[in-house]
């Protein structure tokens, strides 16, 4: 077994401060033939909201501002195209999805002098333009070589309706190689297999005569040598991507590539084996043991299991920390940020788990193949933290969104009103829920996610039934009718599901305020309830009677 200890060493790569996770699943291990894509966007200064890109037609030529996702900083402007497609969030009509989660890379190629395209803009502009992830890759890389990439090192998650599902990892050429853009690798999951990432490189080698299943930049390895980060004398068959443009330290073991070994630990095997043989690797103890880059699950995953995947809190294994006395009188795996802290000189960390307070929204991705073009891709939407907030299932080809989840954000230029609180907004009412379990986690989490797991449940079934009659429109109406009762189902019930959260929460409040609980009891007259003191569980009790010793003892004294 080995000691876990908290200390970390001082690295010179600089920790990521807003950090993602994804997990990619191809058709052939899906349950229902979807293609799959869940993702985090986690930045205590991300606003969760649904972004809606109407398509429009006949803008060829006119320019178009860019700002910055992260900061709302304006980049520049590049030509729009003739034709746009409808997005929402990280879907778009056609069956196309993009996530990301940002690695950072080496210090040298973290800028770019006059880039125009940020990692965010990105994103929702290739969305707009492409039907499928390999039109998506070439895509991203014209724009990057054309107006600069102005971002850290990222990895990209593409999935289609073709059931292709790629990774691709850019990163800048810098500002003295001489050209705009970005080196790149882009890898397809082998059909069958699923991958993840997590705020660290994962492509190392890769095949370089592959087109159908690898796609990469043709100075990949040239760019390495100019900044003398790859030796000129080497076999460029050996260039590892990751391992020179993002090298694993203990602390991206530990703080991000921990997130990838707990998705796949849960999928690969059912007897811990993977588990067990990378725990070494996920505690930053031994960096060199890599894990793959995509594994085979043991059985085929539902949709249900990948929002199950993205609840974790490291619970059961080595990492979990609400075992340790930063837990608290109720166990909750929560600490205060920031994720690094000093105590007399030596540095530590909290654990980071998937499951974590500061997400901005989350996403989990159908892309259905057996459903028409503009009805094949749902989006699972939610705001806030991913093990603590219910999803509400949108159409790709949806015109309108419910106004609770629909927003405006920084890469368009729009200053989040992340400090004006409203009930209307499903990002404060799912932080209240949030927030209030946190401080009662060991009480309140399972009831959480029991109410969490019924509305999930409740609405796969509503979504079977509005699939069924949204392909009854498009084929005996057409399109447009179909596209407009999707429009309204994500609409309605996305209003439901705000309303019923806020009510939710009214629930919770009444039965835990006060540090009872207080639950119905119609023996009762006077309340018609009954008051519950639960007191503290024995492990802390011991706690602090180890600690303070006689100091609460209740004793009798002579008179």
């Amino acid at each position: 077994m080995i000691r876990l200890a908290l200390r970390i060493l001082i690295f010179t790569l600089p920790l990521v401060v807003k950090s993602c996770t994804d997990i990619l699943v191809t058709p052939e291990v899906s349950q229902d033939g979807s293609a799959m894509i869940a993702y985090n966007a986690d930045s205590g200064g991300l606003m969760g909201m649904l972004y809606h890109y109407p398509p429009t037609i006949g803008r060829g030529g006119e320019e178009r501002e860019v700002y910055e996702w992260d900061t709302g900083n304006f980049l520049g402007l590049i030509r729009e195209v003739n034709q746009t497609y409808n997005v929402i969030g990280n879907i778009n009509e056609y069956g196309l999805c993009i996530g990301e989660s940002t690695f950072g890379g080496v210090e040298i190629l973290s800028k770019q002098k006059d880039a125009i395209l940020d990692y965010g803009s990105l994103i929702y502009i290739t969305l707009q333009r492409c039907k499928t992830a390999r039109e998506a890759i070439h895509t991203m890389v014209k724009l990057m070589d054309e107006y600069g990439y102005a971002s850290e090192g990222e990895s990209f998650s593409l999935a289609d309706r073709k059931g292709e599902v790629w990774i691709m990892e850019v990163i800048s050429r810098g500002r003295s190689y001489g050209k705009k853009g970005a080196v790149w690798v882009a890898r397809r999951v082998p059909p069958g297999y699923v991958t993840a990432h997590a705020n660290q490189a994962r492509i190392r080698t890769f095949p370089r005569n592959d087109t159908d299943n690898c796609l990469y930049a043709d100075d990949v390895v040239d760019v390495a040598v100019h900044y003398g980060l790859f030796s000129n004398s080497s076999d460029p068959n050996n260039f590892s991507f990751s391992d020179v443009y993002s090298p694993v330290t203990s602390q991206t073991a530990r703080l991000s590539e921990a997130r990838v070994w707990s998705i796949f630990s849960a999928i690969v095997d059912d007897s811990g084996h993977f588990q067990d043989k990378y725990l070494d690797y996920a505690s930053g103890y031994n960096v060199t043991h890599r894990m793959p880059l995509w594994i085979k699950p043991y059985k085929k995953l539902s949709l249900l299991d990948l929002m199950g995947l993205m609840n974790s809190h490291y619970e059961g294994t080595e990492l979990d920390s609400s075992k340790d006395v930063g837990a608290g009188l109720y166990s909750t795996p929560y600490r205060p940020r920031p994720l690094e802290w000093e105590y007399e000189e030596n540095k530590y960390h909290n654990e980071r788990t998937i499951g974590v307070q500061q997400t901005g929204w989350n996403f989990v991705a159908q892309i259905r193949p057996r459903m028409p073009p503009e009805l094949s891709a749902v989006t699972w939407f939610a705001v806030d933290d991913s093990s603590t907030s219910p999803r509400v299932p949108v159409y790709g080809c949806s015109r309108r969104v419910s106004e609770a989840y629909y927003g405006i954000g920084p890469q368009d230029g729009v200053k989040q009103p992340i400090l004006e609180f409203t009930l209307k907004k499903a990002f404060w009412v799912q932080n209240m829920v949030s927030n209030f379990a946190y401080s009662r986690w060991s009480d309140i989490y399972p009831i959480l996610r029991d109410k969490i797991d019924t509305i999930h449940k409740d609405y796969i079934k509503d979504l079977a039934d509005a699939d069924e009659k949204a392909l009854y429109l498009y084929e005996k109406k057409g399109v447009a009718d179909s596209i407009d009762f999707v429009s309204k189902y994500s609409e309605q019930i996305g209003d439901e599901l705000h309303s019923k959260w806020f009510n939710f929460y009214g629930e919770l409040f009444v039965r835990f305020r006060d540090f009872f609980e207080i639950v119905e009891d119609h023996q009762n007259p006077g309340c018609g309830c009954k008051v519950k003191e639960n007191g503290m569980a024995d492990s802390w009790k011991k706690r602090i009677v180890n600690e303070t010793k006689d100091h609460y003892e209740i004793t009798e004294y002579p008179g």
